[in-house]
């Protein structure tokens, strides 16, 4: 299909049905890691997007609390590279629900018993998903770097001695046929670290960022249209309860973060219009039914 009559299709936009959960770019774009799947390829040296100070996270705290936020996730880069992190962890338990996402290599037993304190003194549940690749080592780091298994089973090992049961978030590099055998895998291999209640969370790739440049683009036809939604309720899609605040304004979801076009605001109030479904990312939630939240 050429762009002409791509342009020409009507795009779909999704309200905002009710703003449930906030997300935090915490972390920014730093990261100890260079994924060759990142969709912002967040890396030790991209501070395209800078970490959110204590302040900035508590302003938009304050904001959420008058918009009916419900819970809060926070993200990166990597969250735990942040100076102010256990300041920023404590600010958002007071909240609601909190869902950290980390690489889980920069946990120490020093700091998950200070995440187990800070869990035992709060009443909002406070929860860790892990990202690896794979429970082969070789498989995990030619996509994580080296040492990234590793390091990433030690933080595992550390939270679940404390007495968290992290979530392990996976993006998807097999067949859709092997998906029960490989779930059973990591199940398998979340047990055998320790993890009494494991889960696991399975993402698909976004070909954007760093995966977009070792494998590919999106291709003119990976587009939503209105026919996509002819027997599908648009406001079942991620964007359609959530925003994404980062220390440079709020968007309108983790996955478009670095994207200009899905900046809504400067404020969370300023984004509750609807959001014109106009990227190639958003064919991939709509096909896949994927959300970022740890369940659906």
């Amino acid at each position: 299909m050429d762009d002409k009559v791509k342009f020409q299709a009507k795009i779909p936009e999704v309200p905002l049905k009710e703003l449930e959960t906030l997300w935090l770019q915490v972390g920014g774009t730093l990261c100890n890691l260079e994924c060759t799947h990142c969709f912002i390829s967040c890396g030790p040296k991209n501070e395209t997007i800078a970490m959110m100070t204590l302040a900035q996270v508590e302003e938009r705290l304050r904001e959420s609390r008058e918009l009916g936020v419900k819970d809060y996730y926070i993200t990166g880069g990597e969250v735990f590279i942040n100076p102010e992190i256990f300041e920023i962890l404590e600010a958002i338990l007071s909240y609601g629900p909190l869902d950290v996402l980390t690489n889980g290599t920069q946990i120490t037993p020093e700091k998950a018993h200070r995440l187990k304190a800070m869990q035992e003194a709060s009443e909002n549940p406070l929860r860790f998903r892990v990202s690896m690749e794979h429970f082969d080592e070789a498989k995990n780091d030619e996509i994580r770097g080296k040492n990234a298994y590793r390091k990433a089973i030690a933080g595992i090992a550390c939270l679940a001695d404390a007495g968290f049961s992290p979530i392990l978030t996976v993006t998807r590099t097999w067949e859709e046929k092997l998906e029960s055998k490989m779930e059973s895998e990591f199940i398998a291999f979340l047990r055998k670290n320790g993890v009494q209640r494991p889960q696991i969370k399975i993402l698909p790739g976004f070909l954007l960022g760093q995966l977009a440049e070792n494998e590919r683009n999106y291709s003119q036809e990976e587009y939503v249209t209105e026919k996509c939604f002819d027997n599908f309720d648009i406001t079942q899609l991620q964007c359609a309860t959530s925003r994404m605040a980062t220390g440079d304004g709020v968007y309108v979801c983790p996955i478009l973060v670095d994207n200009p076009s899905a900046r809504m605001g400067d404020t969370i109030g300023q984004t509750t219009r609807p959001f014109p479904l106009s990227h190639s990312a958003c064919y991939t939630c709509r096909v896949t039914g994927m959300t970022c939240k740890s369940s659906s």
